[in-house]
């Protein structure tokens, strides 16, 4: 956390927020910030959302994805607290692989992966996947796959998951985030 707290202090911060909805109403709340230091680049996000679904739903996100100066993925955290229970991903670089351990609501994964992490998905607040064909979900702890879908558009695929980026002059305006019962769209506000 130190490492956070220093990047904080001598680089550059970027913050984006979104509004979470389901049906066009605003059920929660999305903060998306890079920091930039002269070690490396620091991605979080931090969501909160909460709405009625035959009982109360809270579901609270917390990303942060430290990467080096030439993005290479170092270690990220990304912790949930819902209504289901507390669950947690962490994937670590260990000089010559990453080790993986994601625990999420109904999906875990415990692997290692040889192959430098240059792309995550934090980044695509930030800026848009171009020549991409994959990236990896923090959250899943493993690969996703990339397909622009028009121009601005990209549809982002790992599992049974599938998210559409929508981007205007480089800046993330929204995602739709596709579920079985009702889609989840991130609106950015700011």
């Amino acid at each position: 956390m130190v490492w956070l707290v220093r990047h904080e202090a001598v680089g550059q911060l970027v913050t984006h927020n979104y509004a979470i909805e389901i049906a066009g109403i605003k059920v929660g709340t999305l903060k998306a910030e890079r920091h930039t230091g002269s070690s490396g680049l620091v991605y979080s996000q931090v969501s909160n959302t909460e709405f009625w679904f035959f009982g109360k739903i809270k579901i609270h996100y917390k990303t942060v994805a430290q990467c080096s100066t030439s993005q290479q993925l170092q270690r990220s955290d990304v912790d949930a607290t819902t209504s289901k229970g507390n669950f947690k991903s962490t994937v670590e670089w260990r000089g010559d692989h990453y080790t993986i351990q994601a625990n999420q609501y109904k999906y875990e994964r415990q692997a290692t992966e040889k192959q430098p992490v240059m792309f995550v998905t934090s980044r695509l607040f930030f800026e848009e996947p171009s020549g991409q064909r994959r990236i990896f979900s923090e959250y899943f702890g493993d690969f996703a796959v990339v397909e622009p879908t028009s121009r601005g558009s990209y549809r982002v695929r790992v599992h049974d998951r599938e998210d559409e980026y929508f981007y205007e002059k480089g800046q993330l305006v929204r995602i739709v985030k596709k579920n079985p019962l009702k889609n989840f769209v991130i609106r950015r506000v700011d």
